[in-house]
C-alpha cells in the first residue's frame, strides 16, 4: 500500500511538472462553491456548519480548475474529520488578496488543532494523524499548489482549531483581459 501510494504521488508530480494542467483565469468563488458541493455533501450528518469569508478583490485566480478543487475538497474533508471530537463544528473558507499577484485561500476549522510535533511534517509523504490514513492527501495538495507557483502551510488558530492556507496567482477576469 505504501509503495503504491508513493507511486501515485510520484506520477502526480510528473504530470503536474510536465505542464499538462489547464491553467487559465478561474472564478475563485465558483471553484469554492463547486468544491463545496462535493466536500460538504454530508455536512448535516456530521453536524458541521460552514461559512464563506471571501474578499471580492481576490475573486480571480490562475490555475487548473480540477486541481484547485481537489485541494479544496481534501482540506475541507480533513477539517470535517478533525472536528469529530464534538463541540462547535464550523468550517470557514476564506480568501484575501495578499498583493497584486497573489491570492490566499484558507480552510479553518474549530477542532482541537494540530499537535506541535505534526506541524512541521504534515505535508511529508506518509505522515498521517488519522487512523487508517495513508498520508498522501496533503503531499498531493502541496504538489498541486507548488505547481501553480504557490505555497501551502498549516497553523493553529489562537481561538482553537487549525487553518490551512495556500496561495495562488491572481488573475484578471477574462472579460477585463479582452477589453470587453
Amino acid at each position: 500500500g505504501i509503495q503504491r501510494a508513493g507511486e501515485i504521488i510520484r506520477r502526480l508530480r510528473e504530470l503536474v511538472s510536465r505542464g499538462t494542467s489547464e491553467m487559465r483565469a478561474e472564478s475563485l468563488p465558483r471553484l469554492i462553491e463547486e468544491a463545496g458541493v462535493l466536500a460538504f455533501v454530508d455536512e448535516e450528518l456530521h453536524g458541521v456548519r460552514h461559512r464563506l469569508d471571501l474578499d471580492p478583490k481576490a475573486a480571480w485566480v490562475r490555475g487548473d480548475r480540477i486541481q484547485i478543487q481537489q485541494v479544496l475538497i481534501n482540506l475541507i474533508r480533513n477539517a470535517i474529520e478533525a472536528m469529530d471530537g464534538g463541540g462547535e463544528r464550523e468550517i470557514t473558507i476564506s480568501s484575501r488578496l495578499l498583493d497584486d499577484s497573489l491570492v490566499e485561500v484558507g480552510v479553518a476549522d474549530t477542532g482541537a488543532g494540530i499537535a506541535p510535533e505534526h506541524l512541521g511534517v504534515l505535508f511529508d509523504q506518509f505522515i498521517t494523524t488519522k487512523s487508517g490514513g495513508l498520508g498522501i492527501g496533503l503531499p498531493i495538495c502541496r504538489t498541486i499548489v507548488e505547481a501553480h507557483g504557490g505555497k501551502i502551510r498549516a497553523e493553529n488558530q489562537t481561538g482553537g482549531g487549525a487553518v490551512f492556507l495556500f496561495t495562488l496567482p491572481r488573475a484578471m477576469p477574462p472579460a477585463a483581459k479582452n477589453g470587453l
